[in-house]
């Protein structure tokens, strides 16, 4: 089972994406377009789901679960973590406006829909905040580090991990259209490729939470905004 946690983990967000984007459709009797405004409380709520499946792994592999995004070489120095985040956005960014223009020749208003300003305000810093301790972890600091150690071979490890974290981004908001979802996920994946080369390379998983905890940050923001007008 040990060998085999690796490869089926990084299937998990993917699914309870799927799988809680549609329970909450049911809940709620909305239509999947009126659902998707909600998606980032959720994502905080499935962020928090993996974190908790992440420490029940720990225990099953008898590791600390902070050493999946912490070892004791991690170096944090300003400059180069500031220059990270900021290659971090560019690809992010990039990819985003890249692919927005070339498949609805510019950006879809349904990414960013207002929501409750309390819980817009809650969820600017539960956002970034779990999804740092979710994503990363599982993704490079367990299943990548995993199948690379056991197969011997790292560009298959990337491959796979790169794959379903760039995928899980294509159902989140839930909207099953097949444009949308080849959108979400070819935007994410210049991103999520640059992160699992750097994070064979270095194994300095710690930087790239940062990074990604500012781009979160940007997006919690930017849901506030929208909330606010």
């Amino acid at each position: 089972m040990k060998r085999s946690l690796p490869w089926i983990l990084p299937l998990f967000r993917t699914f309870i994406f799927i799988l809680g984007g549609w329970l909450f459709v049911q809940i709620t009797n909305q239509n999947y377009a009126d659902a998707s405004h909600w998606w980032s409380p959720l994502c905080t709520l499935y962020n928090i789901l993996t974190i908790l499946l992440l420490i029940l792994v720990s225990k099953i592999e008898k590791i600390k679960f902070r050493s999946l995004f912490f070892q004791g070489s991690d170096q944090l120095k300003f400059k180069s973590t500031l220059i990270f985040t900021l290659v971090m956005l560019m690809i992010g960014v990039g990819g985003m406006l890249g692919f927005s223009f070339l498949f609805y020749k510019g950006l879809p208003e349904f990414l960013v829909q207002p929501i409750p300003v309390g819980l817009a305000i809650v969820n600017l810093f539960l956002l970034p905040l779990t999804i740092v301790f979710a994503e990363l972890p599982l993704y490079f600091g367990y299943s990548l580090k995993k199948i690379a150690k056991n197969t011997g071979k790292p560009v298959i490890a990337i491959a796979y991990t790169v794959f379903f974290y760039a995928l899980q981004h294509s159902f989140i908001p839930l909207l099953w259209d097949f444009k949308y979802i080849l959108f979400r996920f070819l935007s994410f994946l210049p991103l999520m490729l640059f992160l699992g080369i750097q994070y064979h390379k270095k194994q300095n998983l710690s930087q790239m939470m940062i990074g990604h905890g500012v781009m979160d940050l940007s997006t919690g923001m930017q849901v506030l905004i929208m909330s606010i007008l």
